[in-house]
């Protein structure tokens, strides 16, 4: 009997205004096992976004309708998107500040090879998965060790009722 492993869904958001691009990335994503989703321009790009959720988004910065950089800070700034690994594919790299650089997973400069972006896309994904994988400083003094003792901190198991 074959047993079925269940794999976590891997879907792709393309967003660029050029035709060729959007179905050169869409063709290597989908072989290598994404099902992909297109936008062409800034208003479908965000709506699919904010819908699908996608475990990946290859974004351009110049679009029609709204900014790729507009894009980028909306999801940023959305807690159900904040995580999302965004990798930025465009021939304008130069127009990404030092603060927007740190707000995405990974940069592709066109023109690009595909190979070097299946890794960058690799390594976005790692990294968001890394960022939902975080648990918060409180919450991480609350876990126990594999012993079952507390990871409290001296600090906070005194001021549980010892003064």
């Amino acid at each position: 009997m074959v047993e079925h492993v269940w794999l976590p869904e891997r879907t792709a958001l393309v967003v660029d205004d050029d035709a060729f691009i959007l179905s050169a990335l869409a063709e290597v994503l989908s072989e290598d096992g994404y099902d992909v989703h297109s936008a062409s321009n800034g208003f479908s790009a965000l709506r699919q976004a904010m819908e699908l959720r996608p475990t990946v988004m290859l974004l351009d910065l110049v679009l029609p309708e709204r900014s790729g950089k507009d894009i980028l800070r909306d999801l940023r700034a959305d807690p159900a998107t904040r995580d999302m690994a965004i990798v930025v594919v465009t021939g304008h790299a130069e127009c990404l500040n030092e603060a927007q650089l740190t707000e995405i997973d990974g940069l592709v400069a066109k023109p690009f090879d595909l190979d070097d972006l299946l890794v960058t896309v690799q390594r976005a994904v790692q990294r968001a998965a890394g960022r939902r994988a975080e648990v918060p400083p409180v919450m991480a003094a609350l876990h126990r060790d594999a012993a079952g003792r507390s990871r409290y901190p001296t600090g906070i198991r005194r001021s549980r009722g010892r003064r």
